[in-house]
């Protein structure tokens, strides 16, 4: 398949949603550890919409990539690639640092269960059963079963486009209205995050080019959704809230995106668009670990955004290391596998 060229408003959008997710969860872990301090936003709103996002980008490129062909074993191929080894390598690298800072394996669980670690499925899956979850986000488990059903639903988008999302539609604001929470929490429904990346396959499948009227009415219905109260005693609210949201966000920065056409900027948003997934592994234990150590501490705001900052810091060296890693290590395999080729064919 030949490769396309990029779209810089998805790598803008990839962005925005990574910072959005990293700073919510710098400040999920204050209350957990005591420490009080000036805080941006601290609701489940944003974190949300950061998901929302990532949901549709995710959508959005796979649509691009392989909405006119699709060829099955290079894409299953490219997506076990892009998934597993970085997560593999990270989460030996953090299992084996807790195990000798441990002085031991801290989970007394049953040995099988760390195949729901190696399928990346752990945090997914957490709210069913005790897992070996260390790294990561539960959304990840989430998209490798988008990612399986995406033949499906891209066949289904081109062949019957109006009537899917139409029928999609309902459903999905039927559950985020009427749904009563079971084990899976609403937000985590795979339902409503395949409507998601879904609607980010239809973005990128019909809108070329987004129009100011476009921005205009969606920042307005994103602004007076913003505006409703949020309700701590209704997650199906706070949802149905914070993915409205985000659709209409969606919209309103592919649009800033594209109106970016300095170089520099675009090309410092794609080399931090490169190692978002490596940041998405990492970023909640390095948080965790960071924050443990100021328990009970009151912060000033210049306190608060030092701690910020240096979070950062150190997710951006981990991840750096963590892509410079896996990128080493899958060209060491491909290089063994092209030796091994080349031996067979001279053998015969």
């Amino acid at each position: 398949m030949e490769k396309k060229k990029k779209i810089f408003y998805l790598d803008f959008i990839r962005v925005i949603s990574m910072i959005m997710i990293v700073t919510y969860h710098f400040y999920v872990h204050f209350a957990e550890n005591n420490i009080t301090g000036f805080k941006i936003f601290s609701n489940g709103k944003w974190g949300m919409i950061g998901v929302t996002l990532f949901f549709m980008i995710s959508g959005a490129s796979l649509m691009y990539n392989y909405g006119e062909k699709l060829d099955l074993k290079k894409y299953a191929k490219k997506r076990f690639l892009g998934i597993y080894p970085m997560f593999w390598i990270a989460y030996t690298l953090v299992f084996i640092y807790i195990f000798y800072g441990c002085k031991g394996i801290i989970w007394d669980l049953p040995t099988y269960k760390l195949g729901i670690s190696l399928l990346a499925m752990d945090g997914y899956l957490s709210p069913y059963t005790q897992t070996f979850y260390l790294i990561g986000e539960w959304f990840l488990g989430c998209i490798v079963f988008i990612y399986i059903l995406f033949p499906i639903l891209r066949k289904i988008v081109n062949k019957y486009p109006k009537t899917f999302i139409g029928v999609y539609t309902i459903i999905n604001f039927a559950l985020l209205i009427f749904y009563r929470n079971g084990v899976m929490p609403i937000n985590k429904n795979l339902i409503i995050c395949t409507y998601s990346f879904v609607l980010g396959m239809y973005v990128i499948k019909y809108i070329k080019q987004f129009k100011l009227w476009q921005t205009i009415v969606t920042l307005i219905l994103a602004i007076i959704a913003y505006l409703i109260p949020n309700s701590s005693s209704s997650l199906n609210k706070t949802v149905l809230i914070a993915n409205f949201m985000g659709y209409n966000l969606f919209i309103v920065l592919g649009y800033i995106g594209e109106k970016i056409e300095n170089i520099n900027i675009q090309k410092i948003f794609n080399i931090i668009g490169k190692y978002s997934y490596a940041i998405f592994l990492v970023h909640h234990y390095i948080i965790m670990k960071i924050e443990s150590t100021f328990t009970n501490k009151t912060l000033r705001i210049s306190e608060t955004i030092c701690l910020y900052i240096t979070c950062w810091i150190v997710i951006g060296i981990c991840a750096k290391i963590l892509y410079v890693l896996n990128k080493n290590i899958q060209n060491l395999f491909k290089i063994e596998q092209k030796r091994t080729t080349k031996s067979r064919i001279i053998r015969k």
